[in-house]
């Protein structure tokens, strides 16, 4: 196992509406909004039927940084039919309004670019073969790695055209390239398998190209998913990341297992923890994730816990007011937690807070 270790930081007294660069950029406050997809708001040809300039307009104000929902970096990638695209040029100019949205509130706005490996609804290829429900994933060969490679530069580009300020790379929950680096999933015999570093090898490398592809400036996003109980895979790929270009670290899950050891006092989420405890191994920003619906809990991780940034998700679906009320200390509106899934996650309009005054 390579050598890993921990970043000694500077300790200060962090607050929420505390402002925190990234790379050369400065974010407003340490709110974040993860992505979350809204299926059904886009046609098979992956542009918006739904105005996202509005969508994320809306819940921009006092938010620090907005991360754009999934987004497929090709036609073939896609896990669902009605997600947005950005495999062409014509997928440009719906990104540059809802940048234009965000930055007009002050926030910052990146993208995030996915390839779904074998959760993707026409061609599902993988790391390796793997059975997958009922549908067996067929190895990825290197001129088709070569290509998701050059997808997810491609897509950056873009981004990069539309005004946005960066692109946050899907490697979490079980999409392609956490297959890749999960040794559950990834048997390959070549450079991309076997070894930790080889299984590691194609988020470096995208990484790496994306960056040369677009600007310094240009921030480099993560999400990243553990795989690891014990850590140190995560560890090392977190830091492997770190000086490879990434400028954020959006820590979720991967095919972690539930049961991972955490304090018997840690009062949230084990997803939350899995950020809690990576913030110690990388010297950038890193937001934590799951279930942050009221503020004083957003505060509570970062005054006590000392996580860079609160990622707020499913809460600002609900209300898009959140992080001004958070803010300002102000009660916000609670989500539902809708059974057995967020609605938005089939259609946004069924929310049963969508149709509030601020959402016309």
């Amino acid at each position: 196992m390579p050598k890993f270790h921990v970043i000694l930081v500077k300790e200060v007294l962090m607050k929420l509406n505390d402002c925190i660069k990234i790379n050369n950029k400065v974010s407003q406050t340490r709110i974040v909004m993860p992505p979350l997809v809204c299926f059904n708001w886009a046609d098979q040809r992956g542009y918006e039927t739904v105005s996202r300039a509005h969508h994320y307009g809306i819940r921009s104000k006092d938010t620090g940084l907005i991360v754009i929902e999934a987004t497929a970096v090709s036609a073939q990638g896609r896990f669902a039919d009605t997600m947005l695209g950005i495999w062409e040029d014509g997928h440009i100019d719906q990104f540059k309004k809802t940048a234009e949205a965000c930055h007009k509130q002050g926030a910052l706005a990146i993208l995030q670019v996915v390839h779904g490996g074998y959760h993707s609804i026409h061609t599902p290829y993988s790391a390796s073969e793997y059975d997958f429900r009922d549908t067996q994933a067929r190895e990825l060969s290197l001129d088709q790695i070569k290509k998701v490679k050059d997808d997810f530069v491609s897509a950056a580009v873009r981004a990069h055209k539309a005004g946005l300020d960066g692109v946050e790379i899907h490697g979490a929950h079980t999409y392609l390239l956490n297959q890749f680096t999960s040794n559950r999933v990834n048997k390959r015999k070549d450079h991309y398998g076997g070894s930790l570093e080889n299984r590691c090898r194609l988020s470096l490398e995208i990484v790496e190209a994306v960056r040369q592809a677009t600007s310094p400036d240009f921030i480099i996003g993560y999400r990243f998913g553990c795989n690891d109980e014990s850590f140190e895979e995560d560890i090392y790929l977190l830091q492997a990341l770190d000086r490879a270009g990434v400028d954020f670290f959006n820590v979720s899950s991967g095919f972690i297992s539930k049961d991972i050891s955490m304090p018997k006092d840690f009062p949230y989420h084990f997803i939350t923890y899995l950020g809690v405890h990576l913030k110690d191994y990388t010297s950038k920003p890193l937001a934590c994730v799951f279930g942050i619906k009221n503020p004083d809990t957003a505060r509570d991780l970062i005054e006590t816990y000392g996580v860079p940034m609160v990622a707020v998700g499913k809460n600002m679906l609900a209300d898009p007011l959140w992080a001004t009320r958070a803010v300002h200390k102000e009660p916000v509106d609670i989500c539902y937690n809708c059974q057995p899934r967020c609605h938005y996650g089939s259609h946004g309009d069924k929310c049963p807070y969508y149709n509030r005054e601020w959402f016309q």
